[in-house]
């Protein structure tokens, strides 16, 4: 496989990536820029409990569909690989946009679209398992964690068995990103002051 085709595949993920939906749902919609509501971020979650549920539902699906395209861009473009640096590249685009000060979401949406085209068999466990800890704990973000490290982890079980190094890399990498984006959640799970779904949100500092 040509090199710049992966190269190509990588770029075309990444500045889908930057389509920040909720950002530009809260701006068109009530001119609310998410970035400094809130937590600060523009993914679904923010969107929620700044701009309400359809516009949250809009952020979620745009989110959600920018991975899933980058997904099989990728793999048009360069092939299993192709499709696996795309994943990576629109995950990376969305938490960190370059076009948006690099400040954007979580990337739990976006993941979760390119999950269902790389791993289809694995996102059906992983998203239900995510939706069912939410509604036990009402903590959002950690049923987001604890179903990327089940993600990561059955990724690399599955890409050591079938000894696919550039998988195995990539599939650590993209939980341990978006856990990273969670740090100040983790920070707030610690303290007991992170916020639960359907509560009053606490003003970014």
């Amino acid at each position: 496989m040509a090199a710049w085709r992966l190269l190509l595949a990588a770029v075309l993920g990444y500045l889908l990536g930057n389509i920040q939906t909720g950002l530009i749902v809260g701006l068109v919609s009530r001119k609310i820029d998410l970035r400094t509501k809130g937590s600060g971020s523009t993914g679904t979650t923010n969107a929620l409990r700044t701009l309400g549920l359809p516009s949250a539902i809009i952020t979620f699906l745009g989110d959600l569909l920018k991975g899933l395209v980058a997904s099989l861009l990728g793999e048009k473009i360069a092939g299993p690989n192709g499709q696996l640096l795309a994943a990576l590249a629109v995950i990376l685009g969305h938490i960190w946009p370059v076009f948006f000060g690099f400040r954007g979401g979580k990337g739990v949406a976006t993941t979760v679209g390119a999950l269902f085209v790389v791993y289809p068999t694995l996102g059906m466990v992983c998203v239900p398992l995510s939706i069912v800890l939410i509604a036990i704990t009402r903590y959002v973000s950690l049923g987001n964690m604890i179903g990327m490290l089940v993600y990561g982890v059955w990724v690399a079980i599955l890409s050591w068995r079938a000894q696919d190094y550039v998988a195995l890399v990539i599939g650590i990498l993209i939980p341990a990103i978006v856990i990273f984006a969670h740090r100040q959640n983790i920070r707030r799970l610690l303290n007991g002051t992170e916020n639960k779904l359907g509560s009053r949100p606490k003003q970014k500092p």
